[in-house]
């Protein structure tokens, strides 16, 4: 405001580490670094932490009439209200600084005729985009009969799976772990019309089969790839991120117990590996960890590349293994202009079993192989990428939480104490790491308490890991912390129209920004509503005001099921689930069994002396509630029928 200059400022997110490339190329432009320098307040605005950002980048390129895309150039004045915006693109001809001087030549022209003038525009602008978003909010038509209306959203969602393209419409490129996990949950819910059930274990069978054999997962090191280029999965986005990857995991660990496929849980496994081989701090929480990996080529691998690094003896079982060819195996719609002509990428494409009955060899000396191969290789790649040495990892919550849910989930379906011991230490550390007072904090760091400070995406994946270590230890510990995050939602984050993701200390564009739709992750929302249900059957309620928010379902969802994923699950959950009420000296094999049921869709406590009769269990047993209000007592763990036990 003193210096009368404009804010320039560049709203990025860490899930899309490529963009590093693009602001090097502005950053490493002369002429650009002393335009910025000279003209304006530059800031770096990281949409994942500050998400209300991130959301209201939609906005902005829905006003110039185009999908979302990051990095997005915001010109702002000092009150925080965008003059002027511009996505760049990578897939452009035009680069970082061109785009940048064109704009800059108009912007300073018309701020030096008359400052006032644009930020009086831009006020007004920023106060209909205020009215717009509430409007919309106002709007948004919730249904009348949720639990008939998400039937026909479920019928919707796997209408979208043509299994003769093997395409699934509307799912974008992002890896579809939410569409994952609503199948799984769908196809097990014993109050579900059947024939549902059904359809949707046969398109979660079809989506298994199509990703679990593609270069989404990387054979070398283990990890999953965020995105894919074009309709298929042949060709990732090599972008990976902590967050994300044990978000992977958990959608193939419900996959795998849905459907038995065991490369779902081999997959999901290797990369929780891979995370805390590579995201793992000193403190024991994990980083967010997006790294920009270079070009493309560094990935792709040619015949005569590989032979030249692997024995003749192991070419052929790699070959078979990873899907290589001699000449290729990129489809040509994905690579029109033949750029990466001859060149492969490579994937878990058969087991080791496959290739010894295809290659007629004995399946130890298979694994002996395929194992010094991937080793010989994983170094080779490392040598192209160069990867600099990292600067010291910074917690992240959001990573954190999203682990721990993941370590929580893999005792579930594996048996092994080893997680469930992982999950309980590691959500105690992070209380400890990011709780500020009673608050939460995004990170550690020397910020304004408005930077540091927790928005509602982070409650609702902390609540989530919270609910998730509870249902695995049954010792009553966490389930008071998380009935707390939740009464500091509706104190910070709940408003007449909406649950906004901004807190009131952090608020610096006064937009009730939601995070009501799967953008660029779960929404806010949907993960909320999923919690709230949870919670509910736990005895926990809410705010009167906040459940019956989280309790609504969006008509939207019936025609964008793909989009509103995780409230259509919430509201299956909130229809359908199963509860089990266990008495205080339940055994220790049935206690296992109600800790290893699912956590979508099966809720568990200890009986109350307060409950009603009919609730209340017998000495060492457990009675499960169905959702039509029936009860049944459970005598022992082979009456639970829990899918991911032996």
């Amino acid at each position: 405001k003193k210096s009368n200059r404009l804010i320039f400022a560049v709203i990025a997110i860490p899930q899309q580490p490529s963009i590093v490339e693009i602001l090097n190329s502005l950053s490493t432009d002369a002429s650009a670094v002393d335009e910025i320098n000279s003209n304006y307040i530059p800031i770096l605005i990281d949409g994942d932490v500050l998400r209300e950002f991130g959301i209201l980048s939609q906005e902005l390129c829905s006003e110039l009439q185009i999908g979302l895309k990051f990095p997005l150039m915001v010109w702002m004045n000092y009150e925080g209200n965008p003059v002027s915006w511009l996505s760049l693109d990578s897939n452009e001809k035009k680069t970082a600084p061109e785009y940048f001087t064109t704009s800059h030549e108009v912007m300073v022209q018309m701020w030096e005729e008359d400052s006032d003038y644009i930020s009086k525009n831009s006020r007004i602008d920023q106060a209909g985009r205020r009215a717009r978003i509430l409007q919309r909010l106002k709007n948004t038509q919730m249904s009348e009969a949720p639990a008939v209306d998400v039937l026909q959203s479920l019928r919707q969602l796997t209408s979208l799976y043509d299994p003769f393209s093997r395409i699934l419409d509307q799912a974008g490129g992002l890896f579809p772990a939410g569409v994952l996990d609503l199948l799984s949950m769908s196809s097990r819910l014993p109050g579900l019309p059947e024939e549902q059930r059904e359809r949707s274990i046969k398109v979660l069978g079809s989506l298994l089969e199509d990703i679990l054999i593609s270069p989404m997962f990387d054979p070398l090191d283990g990890g999953v790839f965020n995105a894919r280029r074009g309709s298929s999965w042949s060709f990732p986005y090599y972008n990976r991120d902590c967050s994300s990857q044990a978000r992977v995991v958990v959608s193939l660990l419900n996959a795998y117990e849905a459907t038995g496929d065991k490369r779902a849980l081999e997959r999901a496994l290797g990369v929780l590996r891979f995370i805390v081989e590579s995201h793992l701090t000193e403190s024991g929480l994990f980083e967010f960890g997006a790294k920009s990996y270079g070009d493309v080529e560094n990935w792709l691998w040619l015949y005569e590349d590989v032979r030249e690094i692997l024995s003749p003896e192991e070419l052929p079982v790699w070959m078979a293994f990873s899907g290589m060819k001699e000449s290729g195996n990129l489809p040509s719609e994905l690579d029109p202009q033949g750029k990466y002509l001859r060149a492969n990428s490579i994937a878990f494409a058969k087991s080791s079993e496959e290739v010894a009955e295809l290659l007629g060899t004995d399946l130890a000396k298979v694994k002996e192989l395929l194992e010094s191969a991937r080793k010989k290789l994983l170094e080779a790649r490392k040598d192209r990428l160069k990867e600099p040495s990292t600067d010291k990892k910074v917690p992240n919550a959001i990573a954190t939480f999203r682990m721990i849910t993941a370590y929580a989930n893999a005792y579930r379906i594996t048996g092994e104490a080893s997680y469930r011991d992982l999950a309980a230490e590691t959500l105690l550390k992070a209380k400890e790491h990011f709780s500020d007072g009673t608050r939460l904090k995004a990170y550690s760091g020397d910020a304004p308490d408005s930077l540091l400070a927790a928005r509602a995406f982070v409650y609702a994946v902390a609540i989530q890991a919270a609910l998730d270590v509870e249902a695995v230890t049954l010792n009553g510990e966490w389930l008071p912390w998380a009935g707390d995050l939740s009464s500091i939602v509706s104190e910070e984050f709940l408003t007449d129209a909406s649950i906004r993701e901004c807190p009131s200390a952090g608020d610096l564009m006064g937009l009730a920004i939601s995070d009501s739709n799967m953008l660029f992750d779960d929404s806010t929302l949907g993960l909320l509503s999923m919690s709230e249900s949870r919670l509910r059957a736990l005895n926990i309620p809410l705010v009167p005001a906040l459940g019956e928010k989280l309790r609504a379902f969006p008509v939207n969802a019936i025609r964008n099921p793909i989009e509103y994923s995780d409230q259509i699950q919430a509201t299956l959950m909130r229809s359908f689930s199963v509860n089990y009420t266990y008495s205080k000296d339940t055994s220790a094999a049935l206690k296992e069994a109600l800790a290893r049921s699912p956590f979508m869709g099966v809720n568990r406590r200890m009986a109350s002396p307060s409950d009603p009769l009919h609730l209340i269990p017998k000495a060492g047993e457990a009675i499960r509630l169905s959702p039509d209000g029936g009860g049944s007592p459970v005598k022992s763990a082979a009456d639970l029928r829990v899918p991911s036990l032996p």
